[in-house]
């Protein structure tokens, strides 16, 4: 009789998750499900890291546009000549001049323009790919917030489902020990024996046993709690004792399938990429067709090299015009880069078709997992309905002296079972539908 006993409560360590140990010397502080997804995100290295990595991106988006601006250049040189050249000297009959008089001060000056007009549609490509690119790493940051809030929900709901049990433990261990005083007077009225106290105080004995086990486990619970909202690893998280919300009904799994397809970041992200890889295939052929700029230039020079002899003066001119280049070699050194860009355009079509099937299954699995719990709620909730009629009954039983500690034992440890059932129920219940949000990129609130 012992053993089974024992093993009827050593059957309530599965439902009694991890919870965090109580100190007189911390600090306590209630944490809603809300408050603690917006103090992890706050907090998070990794979505700040990916913040700064989805600036850079834009970064480099912006770069690529400015590319196709004009392009002033200012260029401007003084130089002093040395007087040891003898200038040339024609020599007529009527006069003579020098070609190129001595000018020893000499200043250039100019302002060039580039004007992109056309090299393939490469920067226009270029830059699209870059804009998919930057769209991607908001994606990622999108994917990395739903990740660390799921992190959150799994240690939130884990830790609301230890503290409830905890509750119903030490109450049934109170009840226990006012039972046990009751049939402490029957045996010394000699109704009851001495074993019949034993057995109230090895139930007793058990469930504080299970108590320090939970102990031992909470403190890894509440310290990963404390360090992913930043708050500190001292204080004593506590959950609302009216958080939980009855469980939601659910539609059809196509529904919440379609919602994936459209919502989900990762799958987002690799749609993104994917063409922004075709933009690349676009970008490598352009070099198979010429580049065309228009260029202009006014320089302002003392002397002006157009000026025939040199003038010590400063003088003014101009040019615009067009440049044409063709490398006609790439026709055939461009075609691996060409090949390389449509390959890579084909692994991430793959990634995206493993990336679908994925978050199908996903989404298939929540779905089906988040039913079950809306069954299995039904189920234990009729479950501490019997009893709970059972305990009652067996309770008046003892009472009334008609039945042994041993069936009112039986039937208290088969109330407390459905009492933690319960509990736990409604915590995976909770668990389910926020995974099944989860699955469909929905970001909790």
């Amino acid at each position: 009789m012992f053993s089974t006993e024992k093993k009827m409560y050593l059957r309530i360590i599965p439902f009694l998750l991890l919870l965090p140990a109580f100190s007189m010397a911390q600090e306590a502080r209630v944490l809603s499900l809300k408050d603690a997804l917006t103090l992890a995100r706050s907090h998070s290295s990794q979505l700040k890291a990916d913040s700064i990595q989805y600036l850079i991106s834009s970064s480099h988006v912006a770069q690529s546009s400015a590319s196709k601006l004009p392009q002033l250049v200012i260029n401007s040189t003084f130089q002093r000549l040395s007087n040891n050249i003898v200038p040339f000297t024609i020599s007529l009959p009527d006069a003579s001049f020098q070609i190129n008089p001595q000018i020893l001060n000499q200043s250039y000056n100019a302002i060039q323009l580039t004007q992109l007009l056309y090299n393939g549609g490469r920067a226009r490509n270029s830059t699209k790919a870059l804009q998919k690119e930057a769209a991607a790493g908001r994606s990622d940051y999108q994917k990395s917030m739903l990740v660390l809030d799921q992190q959150m929900i799994d240690l939130w709901f884990n830790l609301y489902n230890t503290r409830a049990s905890e509750k119903i433990i030490m109450a049934n261990i109170e009840t226990l020990r006012k039972k046990r005083d009751d049939v402490e007077t029957f045996r010394l009225q000699g109704i009851v024996l001495e074993n019949d106290v034993l057995k109230i105080d090895l139930s007793v004995t058990n469930l504080r046993s299970s108590l320090a086990d939970i102990s031992a486990l909470s403190g890894s619970l509440n310290y990963n709690i404390c360090i992913l909202t930043g708050i500190d690893p001292n204080t004593v998280v506590e959950i609302p004792d009216n958080y939980i919300q009855p469980a939601t009904s659910i539609t059809s799994l196509q529904t919440y399938m379609d919602a994936a397809m459209s919502a989900r970041p990762e799958f987002k992200s690799f749609k993104l990429r994917s063409d922004a890889a075709g933009y690349r295939i676009k970008a490598a052929k352009a070099d198979y067709f010429p580049m065309l700029n228009l260029i202009g230039s006014y320089n302002y020079d003392k002397p002006n090299q157009r000026m025939i002899p040199n003038v010590n003066q400063f003088n003014y001119s101009a040019l615009a015009g067009l440049s044409l280049s063709w490398k006609i070699s790439s026709f055939y050194t461009n075609q691996s880069r060409v090949s390389e860009s449509r390959l890579a355009s084909t692994q991430l079509d793959e990634q995206l078709q493993l990336a679908r099937e994925q978050i199908q299954r996903e989404v298939n699995t929540c779905y089906l997992d988040y039913k079950k719990t809306i069954e299995k709620l039904a189920l234990v909730q009729t479950e501490l309905e019997q009893a709970a009629e059972n305990y009652r009954v067996e309770q008046n039983r003892l009472n009334a002296q008609t039945t042994t500690p041993t069936d009112f034992l039986t039937a208290n440890t088969a109330l407390l079972q459905a009492q933690l059932n319960v509990a736990t129920s409604k915590a995976n219940a909770g668990l389910a539908y926020q995974k099944l949000l989860k699955s469909t990129g929905e970001i909790a609130n």
